[in-house]
């Protein structure tokens, strides 16, 4: 009897794995790819580029607005804001656009999702109870609220090692990026010293560094892209003052910076950034294009959930 179970064990748990793992692979694109919103066609929708702004392809095809796209860590799927039953919430889709569905059962009125690198969760913005940051389960579970940040603020950003999520709040009446480290729920301000109105916190991919806009006086009336270390040193001035600079996203390989830039009587495109060497691409041209989000196959470090058989093995010899 122990045999059968065995067997039957080891050919269902083989099964899941590899359709699991396929189906992961399938939906992933294989190159490359910056998602994005845009309203070229005259409404809001989720698009995909390569890097170098070639082959945008229109993922999303719905009447309502869709914004804010993010990949998940392995790219299998795209999550997205979308106010297609009457005020902006979560969704989440398969990467080429199928497949779109609800996070929550429960509307409200959800905002400016990243992942966690696990992928299990997420975080996001969210009015109910009160404006805040909060992490649920990718399926709307487990809902968390984790610090507090007004209707304008927001802009979480979920740093790889798990434990600290940056996001914009009130300081004294300004806006700054803060870090709520997950767990103990402390929070400290990123840049104490420095002058306020600073937006849109985007770790780097090892976490060390964190990109963000700061809207300066000094810099003329006008915003930026700026780098620096997660301990606040080595700060740096990444792009030229413009009249917007939103929405900076590394490069998975994090020598690059894709943001929305808005020169002065000019809309709103994506351009890509050398960190180094500040030599700058535009990427988009057609409408407003905003919100951008890299994913690069290449930089996968694991494969994607090989580990389930080991863990269903390692339950199943605990109880024979």
């Amino acid at each position: 009897m122990k045999s059968i179970r065995i067997f039957i064990f080891c050919w269902v748990g083989l099964a899941l794995v590899f359709t699991h793992v396929g189906r992961v692979w399938a939906q992933a694109p294989k190159t490359e790819k910056i998602a994005f919103s845009s309203n070229r066609k005259g409404n809001w929708e989720i698009y995909i580029m390569n890097p170098d702004g070639s082959r945008q392809e229109r993922l999303t095809r719905n009447g309502a607005g869709d914004y804010s796209p993010v990949w998940s860590p392995t790219g299998e799927q795209i999550l997205f804001v979308s106010d297609r039953n009457g005020f902006r919430d979560l969704y989440v889709m398969d990467a080429d656009g199928s497949r779109v569905r609800r996070v929550f059962g429960k509307s409200a009125h959800r905002a400016e999702p990243t992942w966690s690198p696990d992928g299990d969760s997420i975080a996001f913005h969210a009015e109910t109870p009160q404006w805040s940051i909060q992490t649920a389960t990718i399926h709307g579970g487990s809902v968390n609220q984790v610090a507090f940040a007004e209707w304008r603020g927001g802009n979480p950003s979920w740093s790889p090692d798990g434990k600290e999520i940056a996001f914009v709040g009130n300081v004294g009446g300004t806006r700054r990026i803060l870090i709520v480290k997950l767990g103990s729920g402390n929070v400290r301000t990123f840049l104490p010293k420095e002058k306020s109105w600073m937006y849109s916190p985007a770790w780097s991919p090892e976490g060390d560094k964190l990109a963000f806009t700061w809207y300066r006086w000094d810099i003329g009336d006008k915003s930026a892209i700026f780098v620096a270390n997660r301990d606040g040193s080595r700060l740096k001035q990444i792009s030229k003052p413009a009249l917007g600079a939103y929405s900076p996203a590394w490069s998975p390989e994090g020598d690059k910076i894709v943001y929305t830039e808005e020169p002065v009587g000019k809309d709103r495109q994506i351009v890509v950034i050398d960190v180094k060497t500040g030599r700058k691409k535009q990427l988009t041209r057609r409408g407003l294009n905003i919100t951008p989000a890299w994913f690069n196959p290449t930089t996968l470090s694991v494969a994607p959930q090989p580990h389930l058989l080991t863990t269903t093995w390692g339950k199943t010899k605990r109880q024979d």
